[in-house]
């Protein structure tokens, strides 16, 4: 009786698995009041955006961080001088406003914010967990194939994102 339970218990979880795995994704509202969803699929490694297999990075941060007003800095210029989509993650805002006042103070101006906690907490689990700031992890395809943490210099993003394009 007790085999068939723990069988009972492992189909159940592998069940479980595959429907999280699989899912339609998340939908997260941006700073600018866009949404966007995002699906992982655990089985493929592949996060996707809008149901697509798509070319992005996303930079996490916090309000705390030291260097990441110069990450901002580099990453609106790669922004100017490059169309790529380029996502931030605040991990800590504790509201929108909370969020609208840390991008004015740190300059963040063409960048796309996600501030909500379930955003931040499925984006970061999707990358395999932030352990320090700033990280940012680009995607291609929607595969994650780079991840750079600390401060990240301009001509090391730029390498990856004419990479990425090429």
């Amino acid at each position: 009786m007790g085999k068939f339970k723990i069988q009972a218990y492992f189909i159940a979880l592998i069940t479980a698995l595959f429907f999280i795995a699989c899912s339609d994704g998340e939908n997260f509202k941006s700073l600018d009041n866009k949404n966007y969803n995002f699906s992982y699929n655990g089985f493929e490694k592949k996060l996707k955006l809008n149901q697509q297999d798509q070319n992005f990075a996303l930079a996490f941060f916090t309000k705390d961080c030291g260097v990441c007003k110069d990450q901002i800095k580099i990453l609106q210029q790669l922004i100017q001088n490059y169309n790529f989509n380029i996502f931030v993650v605040l991990g800590d805002a504790k509201n929108l406003n909370d969020a609208k006042n840390w991008a004015k103070e740190k300059g963040l101006t063409q960048l796309t914010l996600f501030y909500e906690k379930n955003a931040a907490k499925y984006l970061s689990d999707s990358i395999g967990g932030i352990y320090g700031v700033p990280v940012i992890s680009f995607f291609e395809s929607g595969k994650m194939n780079k991840k750079f943490i600390g401060l990240t210099p301009y001509h090391i993003l730029e390498n990856e994102i004419k990479r990425i394009k090429n």
